[in-house]
């Protein structure tokens, strides 16, 4: 038989094993209930998966297989996502050495034996501090274990296999024109190939704005009405934003939460 590898989202919470003697089997979360009632009592988890199956897991089996998924209080929904704590708790131990007299190489040992090394370096020995270096290099390193919890979030929540919608896209995606659809009807959209980190696209509506001479002039116009595409990025807004010809016909878009 040939093997597979695969990951998954389930609920579980600590449950004992609790057997009578005679091949009879209770599941339990309560120790009052486990212990003075029953002869041979094991350490596990009752685990619920997606389709509504229960079963139950040896504490080691289970704790070996899956990893704690903790609500990222920095977000705004409460849907599955890594959160920074659970980074550090996935970096097992670390190891520091100076190579020369002005590099810093750090060696870290994650949960599941992989192992990511990095390195900083000065140019100027006299400026050489191995603590600054090893904060430089965790925090690489960090950036690289939330990456990996990513791709094995991402795979758990939506398999090995790319979904595709009817005409043949990822779920994700969208023509220009749906996304200027979503737009209408009040979501941030932006494309997934944008480099810049908070770049969204929206309708703006009831535009004014205040003339040389002082007066709030209300920027009604007979086509469009009072309304206009406004690009929001690092720089702040830019309002009557114009698509260019790779935005037009790309097929990357997607709305943005928020």
């Amino acid at each position: 038989m040939k093997q597979y590898i695969g990951t998954k989202i389930i609920e579980a919470e600590p449950a004992y094993r609790c057997m009578d003697g005679q091949g009879r089997v209770t599941i339990t979360d309560d120790p009052s209930e486990a212990f003075p009632n029953f002869p041979s009592v094991e350490d596990g988890y009752r685990v619920r998966y997606a389709d509504g199956y229960v079963s139950w897991s040896p504490k080691d089996t289970f704790e070996r297989a899956y990893l704690p998924l903790e609500t990222n209080k920095e977000l705004r929904t409460s849907k599955p996502s890594i959160s920074q704590e659970m980074v550090d708790n996935f970096i097992l131990e670390t190891w520091t050495q100076t190579m020369g007299d002005k590099t810093t190489v750090v060696r870290a040992m994650l949960r599941n034996g992989f192992e990511i090394m990095e390195s900083s370096a000065c140019v100027s020995a006299e400026n050489y501090d191995e603590k600054l270096g090893r904060e430089i290099c965790l925090g690489k390193i960090k950036d690289k274990v939330w990456f990996l919890l990513g791709f094995l979030l991402q795979t758990a929540v939506h398999g090995v296999k790319k979904a595709k919608t009817e005409a043949g896209r990822p779920a994700y995606a969208m023509t220009f024109g749906m996304a200027i659809e979503a737009a209408k009807k009040g979501k941030r959209i932006a494309r997934k190939g944008w480099n810049g980190k908070g770049q969204y696209v929206e309708l703006a509506k009831a535009i004014s704005y205040k003339s040389p001479t002082g007066a709030v002039v209300n920027a009604e116009h007979d086509a469009i009405g009072n309304q206009a595409l406004a690009f929001v990025g690092t720089s702040g807004v830019q309002m009557g934003w114009l698509a260019s010809q790779a935005d037009m016909l790309a097929d990357d878009w997607e709305i943005v939460e928020g």
